[in-house]
């Protein structure tokens, strides 16, 4: 009998998210994915969206690429992920996207994945291990929240992620700053780029991932410009070295070094990068691999002939081989 992969929308009311500064809902969707048979104590592979993104997104069916529920239906078919439970989370707020960090800006959000989504779905899908995949955006969530919490996630699949932030965030620092120079600020951009109708254009795009980024790595209660710091003076041009140590705190490809301990005690870690990616991340997830191989842990890097987009079906090969490290 040919397994079949059902899906169930359910919603989390979070705690966490309740009064959060950008008034973005506390009651969050989780798409769920089972195959038609479940069993007891299987994984869970918590799926976090990319920048621009919600778990919806993951639905889109174009006719070049396949989408993550057929995905899921070819491998539940080929029992490459026996019984496990994919989900995927809303996670979207209106600076665009997520890092899946606590932030005063933006809301709880590290909270939320931790102690109300994960704990939820366990329980009410009987799940064992956890796993966190993701790309992008994604792929920074599923490695940061794991590594600061190995007792809660055993294993992580880190997509393109975001690291090297000297290479794949800084290009983009002249562009925001003119941006906010012509419009008086960015919580003056953020509102203009609200009201326009192409949200999607390049710069826009770009943009805004700056404001999402100062809001999740640098915020600042204080600050009268969306409750954060920017690394730079959008007037004068002037770079803010302390801002920008902020933001590489983060960085998985200078904090690797500090959170060795708990990586190796994953049972499940894997990077990979394509090789023309656009936003320069090749270098940053090569510099995380170098200091899993000089600390000697055991983990999976890949780099594959490919660039940013149009690459969902690399989870068919993380989801497979995660799947084989978590099940009980």
């Amino acid at each position: 009998m040919v397994a079949m992969v059902k899906m169930e929308s359910i919603h989390i009311e979070s705690e966490a998210l309740s009064n959060n500064p950008l008034k973005d809902p506390s009651k969050r969707e989780v798409l769920v994915f089972t195959p038609d048979e479940r069993k007891a104590n299987t994984p869970l592979f918590l799926c976090l969206p990319s920048f621009a993104s919600n778990a919806r997104s993951f639905l889109n069916k174009e006719p070049l690429n396949e989408n993550l529920p057929s995905i899921l239906q070819s491998l539940y078919e080929r029992n490459l992920i026996g019984n496990a439970t994919v989900a995927i989370v809303d996670s979207f707020t209106k600076v665009g996207g997520n890092q899946y960090v606590n932030s005063t800006a933006v809301g709880n959000y590290e909270d939320f994945i931790i102690n109300d989504v994960i704990p939820k779905l366990k329980d009410t899908y009987n799940c064992g291990n956890v796993g966190i995949f993701g790309k992008d955006s994604g792929g920074f969530g599923a490695y940061t929240l794991s590594v600061r919490y190995p007792s809660v996630v055993q294993g992580f699949a880190a997509h393109s992620m975001d690291a090297g932030f000297e290479f794949c965030y800084l290009p983009d620092f002249t562009l925001a700053m003119e941006a906010f120079r012509e419009s008086n600020g960015p919580s003056k951009w953020l509102q203009k780029y609200w009201a326009g109708k192409n949200r999607s254009r390049s710069t826009a795009f770009r943009t805004l991932s700056v404001i999402e980024k100062s809001l999740f790595y640098s915020p600042n209660e204080s600050s009268s410009e969306l409750g954060a710091d920017f690394p730079f003076d959008w007037e004068s041009g002037e770079f803010k070295q302390d801002i920008w140590t902020k933001w590489q705190n983060w960085d998985p490809a200078k904090n690797a070094v500090d959170f060795l301990r708990q990586i190796e005690s994953m049972n499940f870690l894997y990077l990979d990068v394509g090789i023309m990616d656009e936003f320069s991340l090749l270098w940053g997830n090569r510099a995380v691999d170098k200091a899993l191989t000089s600390a000697g842990i055991k983990h999976f890097y890949e780099e594959y002939e490919d660039g940013h987009f149009g690459i969902v079906y690399r989870f068919e090969k993380s989801l497979t081989m995660m799947a084989a490290a978590l099940s009980i």
